[in-house]
């Protein structure tokens, strides 16, 4: 894997200014919204402090093409609220009760508000795609993927390498894309820089739930931010797990382990799950081969490097 990046600390900055910049726009959404009940819970999943990346995705697949931050804004906006209704779908979806360190929506409100909140999250986000159907397209395109992902892990959990990867392109992946994807419409780029950073958002995407993956078997619920060896306990499908479980190491035996007795039992699948993440982000890399070197081009690649040595 080449090591040409940008340093993490200066990506971690990136994220906090976009970070910023996205929270003045996510703040307004929710004020028309009626009844007061689900005007409260769709402010309420708008407010939890995320990563961010996907909308900082957008903005520097936008600034890469030559466009500016003005320009991503609403659509930075949509890739949000598309990644927010997701979440509040898969709390719902496995009954979870925490979400970074607070209560699940439907904890709080019910599973029927819930339902609605994820309904009005994907209208909002529709709305702020300004009329464009290259946009909304992005975002239909990431919505049906994001679907199959789920009904995949409820029938039909994958058992190998393909079988995963495809699943962590549609859980995760196709979102990355579509992010990028957006970026790069609005930003004024040709059909080709479409192509190429939509690639690279993928495989940046499925980088990002192998490393998912990995912290739910090594991290603590104090970093993480939600309880850990959740893929474990709940039957997810997890690259890790899969890669121990064909090895021959039984699903009872990781129950019981501790965190660290669990990390040095799959310590082999872990290091393979972080191979294979390198792996996507050399792939993702690649994708920007045709992109016009500049500073949020070099961002793009220091934003690979974080992903796969994030600690939450």
């Amino acid at each position: 894997m080449t090591n040409d990046y940008a340093p993490v600390n200066d990506i971690e900055k990136v994220l906090t200014e976009y970070s910023d910049l996205l929270d003045m726009e996510l703040a307004r959404i929710a004020l028309k919204i009626k009844p007061k009940e689900l005007s409260d819970a769709v402010s309420y999943a708008l407010e939890s402090k995320g990563k961010r990346i996907r909308p900082a995705v957008t903005m520097l697949s936008c600034l890469s093409v030559g466009g500016s931050l003005q320009d991503a804004r609403k659509a930075a906006v949509s890739a949000e609220l598309v990644h927010t209704s997701s979440l509040v779908l898969d709390d719902v979806i496995d009954k979870a009760e925490k979400r970074r360190s607070r209560n699940t929506i439907h904890t709080i409100w019910g599973e029927n508000i819930a339902l609605l909140t994820i309904e009005l999250l994907i209208s909002l986000a529709l709305r702020a795609a300004l009329g464009d159907v290259r946009l909304t397209e992005a975002i239909s395109k990431s919505l049906f993927f994001m679907g199959e992902g789920e009904a995949i892990e409820l029938v039909s959990a994958p058992v190998d390498e393909k079988s995963y990867l495809d699943l962590a392109f549609r859980k995760t992946g196709a979102l990355f894309g579509a992010s990028a994807c957006m970026g790069v419409v609005v930003g004024g780029g040709d059909d080709e820089n479409i192509a190429s950073l939509e690639k690279f958002g993928n495989h940046l995407g499925i980088a990002f739930q192998i490393r998912d993956d990995i912290l739910d078997c090594v991290s603590s619920e104090d970093n993480l931010g939600k309880p850990v060896k959740q893929d474990l306990f709940m039957g997810r499908p997890s690259i890790v797990l899969i890669d121990a479980v064909n090895h021959g190491i039984d699903k009872n035996v990781m129950l019981r382990c501790s965190n660290g007795e669990l990390m040095g039992l799959i310590s082999n699948s872990i290091e393979y799950a972080n191979r294979l993440a390198a792996e996507q982000i050399d792939i993702a890399i690649a994708c920007l081969d045709n992109i016009n070197d500049s500073a949020s081009k070099k961002q793009l690649e220091g934003l690979c490097d974080y992903i796969v040595n994030r600690k939450r």
